[in-house]
């Protein structure tokens, strides 16, 4: 059994009924002025939660793809079965709790702390990723664990130094490195940095990305789910989009069966706090992502975030890259744009289809896209150049590119006739 905790207690417990996972919440969490579900979808209740809806929620927590499958094989962990993946991983995971072992003894629980992670022990982890061995392999004994692809780990980062979350204390930044191998993704650090900064110049709400160059160039992202309060890390409680319409880590494309752009605005309008101010970050996310060439922007790269109020509002963009700049890999959208998932087939008629289907103004939405297009332009020379250390005029030629091209498909395919 796992005990799902957060700072202000326990939250209830996690196991197995028979081939199902089971969730029941605690009854002192029911009864406490500041509880809050896990999950719209599982609304605080007394019976337990049985089957598909608590495979939902706590799925997504784990890493996916390539990633999980070498933790499994290398921790000799069933592939399906999510529960013991969780009980390897689930210390400090996305979002706001725990998942603690209950025979786990209390001197091993111990208080939060962190550990020194010098650049020397950097340095061997990131050798190691290259022999194909996952950095929450590094670090098993920590129990870390950070849903997605991408080879990351949870760190805090504090004074110029790297410390490693255990007992249970909680991380401030994500940790990650270059994609592997190296020579089918080159420049990819500078890739992602550069969406991210681009995003924060012109605007768009992103999270801080800072580079480290020792032992060799790797990005800290802070945690936008992390927050000081009263000289402490606090928590706060996320829902990617996957959790929030129901569907497995597999399922993340809409061609899969994941969440599509339609979704995407229901859960907006259905949970948001402030939904017109959300309804346009969401859009500027659609933009931007079809700008910068990002045709990987599915249901697990957005989230909904609880505020320190219990709302929830659309988190920070997060996990931007072009992805034209590698065209040895698929160009179809995650998400397709009026029943299109081809970025260089959309035309006007699949922009309308978009506008009916989530309920937008074309004509708004044209001057949107040209207005972002047009800052994203201007601010990109100096996002380049303060990147130069660790930059590549390749990689910098691609963007700009692409950047062009996507802004005049938009200026032309969006125009409005008649």
């Amino acid at each position: 059994m796992l005990q799902v905790r957060h700072a202000a207690g326990t939250v209830g417990t996690l196991s197995v009924a028979g081939r199902d996972l089971r969730f029941a919440y605690d009854p002192v969490w029911l009864d406490a002025p500041h509880a809050f579900p896990l999950s719209p979808r599982m609304p605080l209740a007394e019976p337990p939660y049985v089957g598909e809806e608590v495979l939902f929620f706590f799925a997504n927590l784990l890493p996916e793809g390539n990633v999980l499958d070498t933790l499994c094989r290398l921790r000799r962990l069933p592939r399906g079965n999510v529960f013991r993946m969780l009980e390897a991983f689930g210390r400090e995971c996305a979002g706001a709790f725990e998942l603690v072992p209950e025979t786990e003894p209390e001197a091993v629980q111990g208080k939060p702390r962190y550990l020194a992670y010098s650049r020397a022990q950097l340095a061997t982890d990131l050798a190691s990723l290259r022999d194909n061995v996952p950095l929450l392999q590094s670090h098993r004994e920590l129990r870390l664990s950070l849903a997605g692809a991408q080879n990351k780990i949870p760190v805090r980062y504090a004074e110029g130094q790297l410390f490693l979350p255990a007992q249970g204390a909680p991380s401030t930044h994500i940790l990650k490195p270059a994609l592997q191998p190296g020579a089918l993704f080159p420049d990819s650090v500078l890739n992602e940095v550069v969406c991210l900064r681009l995003a924060k110049a012109i605007g768009l709400d992103a999270p801080d990305v800072l580079v480290l160059t020792d032992p060799e160039p790797v990005m800290l992202i802070q945690r936008y789910d992390r927050v000081m309060e009263d000289q402490r890390i606090q928590r706060l409680h996320q829902l990617d989009l996957c959790q929030l319409t129901g569907v497995l880590p597999d399922q993340k494309y809409e061609a899969d069966g994941g969440p599509g752009f339609a979704d995407v605005f229901a859960q907006i309008d259905r949970h948001s706090a402030m939904p017109a101010l959300d309804r346009l970050k969401a859009v500027d996310w659609l933009l931007y992502n079809y700008l910068i060439g990002n045709a990987d922007a599915h249901g697990k790269n957005l989230s909904m975030l609880y505020g320190p109020d219990g709302r929830m509002r659309l988190a920070p963009m997060y996990d931007l890259l072009s992805l034209a700049h590698w065209p040895q890999l698929s160009q179809k959208m995650a998400m397709a744009i009026g029943g299109e998932n081809r970025p260089d087939w959309v035309m006007a008629r699949h922009w309308q289809n978009l506008c009916g289907d989530v309920g937008l103004n074309l004509t708004q939405l044209r001057k949107r896209a040209i207005d972002l297009a047009g800052r994203a332009h201007q601010r990109l020379p100096q996002v380049l150049d303060d990147l130069q250390d660790i930059g590549s005029d390749g990689f910098a030629a691609s963007f700009a590119a692409t950047l062009e091209r996507r802004t005049g498909w938009l200026g032309s395919r969006m125009a409005v006739k008649g």
